[in-house]
């Protein structure tokens, strides 16, 4: 089996003001973007106008081999970026992106964000909101479980949580944990707490 995974990364106190747009609407003036867009968000906090755009691809073959004609292997890609406009500068700044993939699965290929990704907070109340993004990646033929990440960026700082999501099969429970990383583990308990409260929600996929 070929499998090339890569990362790059309720209680709410306040939700800012936020918009959603058209997902036809076009990219233009964000050159960076790459992908089919599935996302496209908008809000206004104390650093300025951010717009937040989350690409996904659907499963795509992966170019076969000669000697094995009839053997295809599927790949799904995921894309975030978030941009801030300046009274300054006609063209927004890249404060921070993502990129996540599954490339050349033998089985089922699955790097997908949550239907709700992304979550817009507050929860420091410091006035610059938090971006958080949940989604599932793994490569896998049957019911066991899939990787599953929660990235938060705040000014261009990323927090993440990796882990597996949870299922039961025969009687045994299998996923469902996760690791913080060293950004989260050093993090405001607000954030800790609202990550958990986010795994808790999502890892049944």
């Amino acid at each position: 089996m070929k499998q090339l995974l890569l990362s790059l990364c309720f209680f709410c106190l306040c939700f800012p003001s936020t918009a959603f747009e058209s997902l036809a609407g076009s990219v233009a003036g964000f050159p960076e973007v790459q992908g089919p867009l599935l996302k496209k968000k908008t809000y206004t906090d104390s650093t300025g106008q951010n717009v937040v755009l989350l690409t996904q691809t659907e499963v795509y073959p992966s170019k076969p081999d000669a000697s094995q004609p009839d053997f295809i292997c599927g790949n799904q890609e995921i894309n975030a970026y978030g941009y801030l406009k300046s009274m300054e500068s006609a063209k927004p700044s890249l404060v921070w992106r993502m990129h996540d993939f599954v490339h050349d699965c033998d089985t089922s290929a699955t790097c997908e964000f949550a239907k709700d990704s992304p979550v817009l907070t507050d929860l420091d109340g410091n006035g610059i909101n938090e971006v958080w993004l949940v989604y599932y990646i793994g490569c896998c033929g049957d019911v066991s479980p899939v990787g599953m990440k929660i990235l938060m960026y705040e000014a261009g700082k990323k927090y993440a949580l990796r882990g597996e999501t949870f299922v039961h099969v025969d009687g045994m429970d299998m996923g469902g944990t996760y690791k913080a990383d060293e950004a989260f583990a050093q993090a405001s308990p607000v954030f800790r707490q609202y990550a958990d409260q986010l795994w808790q929600k999502y890892k049944n996929q």
